[in-house]
C-alpha cells in the first residue's frame, strides 16, 4: 500500500523522534521532525503537512497545546494527535485540543491506528 501522507513529529527527545519516525518510514508515510514548536512552524510553513503529532510537554518551548493553536491558524485542515510522557497531568485546560492524546510510550499499532483514524478520507 502506497501512502502519501505528511506527517510532522515534534518531540524534544531525539530517541522518540528516530523511533516514532522510523516506525512512520516503515508504514510508508513521508515524516517531518522538529525538537520544538518552533522548529516545526518552520516546517509548517515549508512543507504541506496532513497530521501534525506532537509531545505536549517540551522544555524551553511553546507546549504541544499552544503549537497546535497556531498550526491549525496556519492550517485549518490540518489534523492533530497529541503524545504525552505525563498523561494524567497533561490536562485540557491549557486551551483548545484538536485531537486525541496518547500516553507515552506509544504502542506502534495503537499509534497506527490513531494515525488512520485521524487521517481516513483524505487522498
Amino acid at each position: 500500500m502506497t501512502r502519501t501522507h505528511t506527517i510532522l513529529l515534534v518531540d524534544d527527545e531525539p530517541e522518540i523522534r528516530a523511533v516514532v519516525s522510523t516506525a512512520l518510514a516503515d508504514e510508508r508515510y513521508h515524516v517531518l521532525t522538529a525538537s520544538d514548536g518552533y522548529e516545526a512552524v518552520r516546517l509548517l510553513w515549508e512543507h504541506w503537512v496532513d497530521l501534525l503529532i506532537t509531545d505536549v510537554r517540551m522544555p524551553g518551548s511553546v507546549d504541544g497545546f499552544q503549537l497546535a493553536q497556531q498550526a491549525k491558524l496556519m492550517r485549518p485542515n490540518l489534523h492533530v494527535l497529541y503524545i504525552s510522557g505525563y498523561y494524567a497531568s497533561a490536562g485540557r485546560d491549557a486551551g483548545p485540543t484538536y485531537g486525541p492524546l496518547l500516553e507515552k510510550p506509544v504502542r506502534p499499532a495503537d499509534l497506527l491506528r490513531e494515525i488512520q483514524r485521524e487521517l481516513a478520507g483524505l487522498v
